[in-house]
């Protein structure tokens, strides 16, 4: 009896280790398209017996999306050769089910990484789907791009931001990160500024920080990347409070990487914006003991010196800012500090004598020189005016040294 009891329950355990697929599961494996296996695996997730079952289930939602993705594709690529070399005939095809199939595909093997990475009742990890998925998918992530283009032609933003974020989070994804990181991804930054740029099109600011965050990693992308970030962050402040947060948010960056010039850049112009001088002072002090050939410290500098009228402090401060780096807004504010230090000069000078003497005009003359050369700089780097109105201020320059001979 003891002997048949053993056996009785050496077949239970069995039974139970190798028991089948649930029934649940057993009808989301015979659906025949996307639409009715999403359905049965939404209402009977809770209903699968394991972490194992869930991620089968989720594996055959990826085979169905990626079965319609690979026969519109299939009619895409027999059309191109049609179109090029003249054989064959061009056929209709379902470019939104081509595109909404693989974004499916990608979702759906995310999904099923999850539940596939999960301990089993023993305590072990052993993926069943993951080698798979990562073969028949790594390469389809430039489908990502083609139907971000696709969706950004037609004026679809929700569509072209969803693909496009797809595209850079699986950069770093579970299922992804391994293979993706054999060889550089030189479209990276790039999508990720579109990403940011579409995100702004749909007033998803968090979402435009995100991606403008690994945008501006790249040197070429950093000051756009940034630009889109600040307008997110402006579109989102609503009160003075808030723009005090934002400031504490940007002192933290900051604090954490000092060498981060965009940031510094970021916090002296929020500064200024809420009339916080004395830390805005601060900040240009202390960078320019740390690195004393800063560009925007200088220029920041010289425009609060300009500002408060102290014309000495403002020309050698931009001037110091010229040293690192010419720019046409510096020269124009350069020269127009120079044209206001003469006048201030020349009232002084026709207070004194009821009129000035030639003596004064040959020792004033050289200011407006000096800021006509300026003036010439600032044109030769931006002939259009798209960044500063230099052209009146050279025409008063023009005025002020012919009436100085």
């Amino acid at each position: 009896m003891k002997k048949l009891m053993i056996v009785a329950l050496m077949a239970i355990v069995a039974t139970t280790a190798f028991a089948g697929d649930s029934p649940t599961l057993k009808s989301i494996l015979k659906a025949k398209t996307y639409a009715e296996a999403e359905s049965l695996l939404k209402s009977g997730l809770s209903q699968l017996a394991s972490p194992a079952e869930k991620a089968k289930a989720y594996n055959k939602l990826v085979d169905l999306a990626l079965d319609t993705f690979t026969k519109q594709q299939a009619v895409a690529t027999s059309n191109q050769m049609a179109e090029q070399y003249g054989q064959g005939k061009v056929e209709q095809y379902d470019t939104l089910a081509m595109y909404n199939s693989i974004v499916k595909a990608f979702q759906a093997a995310e999904e099923c990484e999850k539940y596939d990475v999960m301990p089993d009742a023993k305590g072990k990890v052993k993926p069943a789907f993951h080698a798979k998925n990562v073969q028949r998918l790594v390469g389809h992530r430039a489908h990502l791009i083609n139907g971000g283009i696709f969706y950004q032609d037609k004026h679809d933003y929700t569509n072209a931001f969803k693909l496009l974020s797809m595209y850079v989070d699986s950069h770093d994804s579970p299922l992804f990160k391994e293979e993706v990181a054999k060889t550089p991804d030189e479209n990276l930054t790039n999508m990720a500024y579109y990403a940011a740029l579409f995100a702004y099109q749909n007033k998803d600011y968090d979402n435009v920080k995100k991606y403008a965050n690994i945008a501006k990693t790249d040197e070429k992308l950093a000051q756009d990347a940034v630009n889109i970030k600040n307008a997110a962050i402006q579109a989102t402040l609503q009160t003075r409070q808030d723009s005090i947060n934002y400031v504490k948010v940007l002192e933290q960056e900051y604090a954490e990487n000092p060498a981060d010039e965009l940031t510094f850049g970021m916090l002296l112009n929020i500064y200024t914006g809420l009339g916080m001088v004395n830390e805005l002072n601060t900040a240009v002090e202390n960078k320019l003991a740390a690195d004393p050939n800063n560009y925007t410290a200088w220029a920041v500098k010289g425009q609060n010196a300009m500002n408060a009228q102290n014309f000495d402090e403002a020309i050698t401060s931009f001037k110091n800012a010229l040293k690192q780096q010419e720019n046409p807004v510096v020269l124009t504010f350069l020269a127009a500090c120079l044209l206001d230090k003469g006048g201030a000069a020349e009232d002084r000078q026709s207070g004194k004598a009821g009129g000035l003497t030639q003596a004064a005009k040959d020792q004033i003359r050289p200011l407006y020189e000096e800021a006509k050369g300026y003036l010439e700089r600032a044109q030769a780097a931006d002939p259009d005016q798209t960044q500063s109105r230099w052209s009146y201020l050279l025409e008063t320059c023009n005025y002020r040294i012919e009436s100085m001979k």
